[in-house]
């Protein structure tokens, strides 16, 4: 499954990056949801920051992290057929559950660890993983956001946003 994802998400990456013209990408989210059903990937970029700060009236820097506020996320085939492959392990997982989740986590981590081991994703780039409704959320974000960017300048502005 993690092969699968990786391929997706590359796939997704691509398509996002090549349509956004030249505009400064400063975080990749990969996000699934609390039965790990789905998949999608969402960026964050210097542009729509500014757009997302005027819509609200208020600092951009408030949003910077804020994966439901990024303007930019994926529509391509190959992440939605994994999805729909997901979907189907989550709701035949029956007591297995717990170890498919598990599972998808440490897949979507690893995806976006090696993406920026691998200079798929610069170095610039801001990313780590997420989940939506699910308490999980908070020691996702945190976890992969500390291995995927150890040294990267805005780690201490992100972990203060969980501090609050």
């Amino acid at each position: 499954m993690k092969q699968k994802i990786k391929l997706a998400v590359h796939e997704a990456y691509t398509a996002m990056y090549e349509t956004l013209e030249g505009e400064q990408i400063y975080a990749v989210v990969l996000v699934t949801d609390g039965d790990c059903g789905s998949l999608y990937l969402t960026m964050g970029t210097e542009k729509s920051l500014l757009q997302i700060g005027e819509s609200y009236e208020d600092n951009p820097e408030n949003y910077r992290f804020l994966k439901d506020e990024f303007l930019h996320e994926d529509d391509t085939d190959l992440l939605q057929k994994v999805s729909r492959e997901l979907l189907d392990r989550a709701l035949n997982a029956g007591e297995q559950f717990a170890a498919h989740k598990v599972e998808i986590h440490e897949a979507m981590s690893d995806t976006m660890y090696e993406f920026k081991q691998e200079g798929v994703l610069d170095k610039s780039i801001f990313a780590f993983i997420s989940v939506t409704d699910d308490d999980d959320e908070e020691r996702l974000e945190i976890t992969s956001a500390k291995r995927c960017n150890p040294n990267h300048p805005s780690l201490p502005a992100f972990l203060h946003n969980w501090q609050q």
